[in-house]
């Protein structure tokens, strides 16, 4: 597994704290958190992060993850804790 770099994580939380306040996600608005933040990134994150987000609905996504999850079947390993 592929740990995300600060950069990464950085311009997910932006995305997330603008998709939690109804506000577009776009490279400014990314870059302004971040400069308020005082998390120093190169400069073509917030545009690279919001195009890969360009007609994604982020609050959809978040949601239906939970749902897809949750509803998926356990493994039968064969054998119960308690046998």
């Amino acid at each position: 597994m592929k740990i995300a770099s600060k950069a990464e994580l950085a311009c997910v939380y932006s995305a997330l704290i603008l998709v939690d306040d109804d506000v577009a996600v776009t490279g400014e608005k990314i870059s302004t958190i971040l400069k308020a933040t005082a998390v120093d990134i190169e400069p073509y994150w917030p545009g690279l992060f919001a195009k890969a987000l360009e007609g994604i609905n982020v609050r959809d996504l978040i949601t239906n993850i939970g749902s897809v999850v949750g509803a998926a079947p356990a493994d039968d390993m064969g054998f119960g804790l308690f046998d």
